[in-house]
């Protein structure tokens, strides 16, 4: 009852506090690029990213385990509060051909899709409300991604900006059912926007479609951009047992979370006024000529299903798209070596897949499919604490993370391939309830392969290459105990 009464006064207090880390994260904007395989993030701190994710949040007082292993809240000492900052920097650069339908040479330039920095965040509170009870409230990103091209790369036909933003608020409770066994139990809602801008070679799939090749010119690209989003709800749960007072093992599950997305549609010519080069001479576009192949396209689909052309309409229309969430399992152990040494491990498998498809509709009709074909992935990590004195602790850790991608459907929306991560932080205490920490990792990414025929519906064109990838990570977070 006495550890009762001291936490009520520190509750307020935290929620207030946490509501304006909540406010910082929004004011920092949500992540838009993933660091970890294919768009889920880690949904850590800066002590975690030191560690190499390893040990997970079965770390002594770490309040995000209010998401990522509830039952670990069970050996609390108290309240505690916590904020993190963390700026991304990635790199992906194309390397190779891309043609069209015909073989000819795709005119354009190739960008790096990525190189500024991008801030994630996350927000965690956590307490015990008596010896058997703890709760949690987190709010996180697990899932972010974003690719961006400029609307005269070479490779349109593949995507030009690929956007997606989860973004999630969770509770949970812990119960320790006995002194060294516990069980947790948490609910997440999350808010899930995305955002598919893609190039469509108007003139190879008209030329296709009539059976008769049109000259492969710059402005014969169209734009088709498609917004959407939604609530959805997932669950979470957990336990954690202790064999030993220097050993932990977790082991958690976080469920699939589906997403029936809805918004809009829009399409238009980005060379539209613009002057560009045909040739060594100077062409102003008018892409009203073009927009007269629209209903010729859309009666020869009509007639020819088999082409698997798209509704095309520059005013554009309503949009949907299904995009369900994978659900994985966290396993992880710690051990204690000493009072300055502790190591962690872990091993997390995702359920990719079930993601196999991207399909884009509008009112009933099918505008495009994107074939994903993702494969079930592991990540593999190990990392640990050293402290130096009461006020410093030295980290580092190293993790494997596998890529969900296979060659056959590798994109330029997600250029994504297996990644080395090695990490390093520190960690300073400055008095008794405040603590400080830092980390930074950097990726080291096989060089993606791409071999990808595009759909029909958007040109036919095949791009044959690969990605030089790598990524720089750095996090800040500040932890409050009471």
């Amino acid at each position: 009852m006495k550890k009762s009464k001291a936490v009520a006064p520190s509750h307020a207090k935290a929620l207030i506090c946490t509501a304006l880390a909540a406010g910082l994260l929004m004011a920092f904007g949500m992540p838009r690029q993933a660091h970890a395989a294919a768009f889920q993030l880690p949904t850590t701190n800066a002590a975690g990213y030191g560690r190499a994710f390893a040990g997970g949040s079965l770390w002594q007082n770490d309040p995000s385990a209010a998401y990522n292993n509830p039952a670990a809240m069970a050996w609390l000492t108290g309240p505690v509060m916590q904020g993190s900052w963390i700026g991304i920097d990635i790199s992906a650069q194309y390397h190779g051909s891309t043609t069209d339908a015909y073989g000819r040479d795709i005119p354009g330039n190739t960008p790096n899709a990525g190189h500024r920095v991008i801030n994630d965040g996350s927000a965690f509170y956590a307490m015990p409300v008596s010896d058997r009870f703890s709760l949690g409230f987190g709010i996180e990103v697990p899932y972010g991604l974003l690719t961006k091209y400029d609307s005269q790369w070479r490779g349109a036909q593949w995507g030009t900006m690929t956007s997606l933003k989860s973004f999630g608020v969770s509770f949970a409770g812990s119960y320790k059912v006995t002194d060294n066994f516990a069980l947790g139990f948490g609910v997440i809602a999350q808010r899930t926007r995305a955002q598919l801008n893609n190039g469509i070679d108007v003139g190879s799939a008209a030329g296709l479609a009539l059976q008769s090749p049109l000259p492969s010119l710059q402005e014969n690209v169209a734009q088709i951009n498609v917004r959407v989003h939604n609530w959805s709800q997932g669950y979470f749960l957990g336990a954690e047992f202790k064999p030993s007072d220097n050993d932990s093992l977790g082991i958690s599950y976080h469920s699939r979370v589906g997403n029936r997305l809805k918004g809009q549609y829009r399409m238009y010519y980005p060379n539209d006024g613009k002057t560009v080069d045909q040739g060594g001479f100077p062409v102003t576009v008018d892409v009203k000529s073009l927009i007269s192949f629209i209903p010729i396209l859309n009666q020869l689909n009509a007639a020819n299903p088999q082409l698997q052309l798209p509704e095309l309409d520059p005013v554009g229309g309503p949009a949907s798209a299904t995009l369900d969430l994978p659900g994985f399992v966290n396993i992880d152990y710690l051990h204690k070596f000493s009072d300055r040494f502790t190591l962690g491990a872990s091993a997390v498998w995702t359920n990719w897949s079930k993601f196999q498809d991207l399909i884009l509709v509008s009112d009933g009709t099918q505008l495009v499919t994107l074939p994903q074909n993702y494969k079930n992935a592991w990540t593999l990590s190990v990392g640990g604490d050293f402290q130096l004195n009461e006020q410093w602790v030295l980290r580092g850790g190293f993790a494997w993370d596998q890529t969900p991608t296979t060659d056959t459907t590798r994109d330029p929306r997600v250029p994504d391939n297996d990644r080395k991560i090695v990490s390093i932080g520190v960690g300073y205490k400055p008095t008794e309830h405040l603590t400080f920490d830092a980390a930074y990792s950097h990726q080291f990414l096989s060089d993606p392969r791409i071999n990808n025929t595009a759909p029909l519906a958007l040109g036919g064109g095949n791009m044959n290459g690969s990605f030089s990838d790598a990524g720089n990570v750095a996090s800040l977070t500040a932890t409050y105990q009471f």
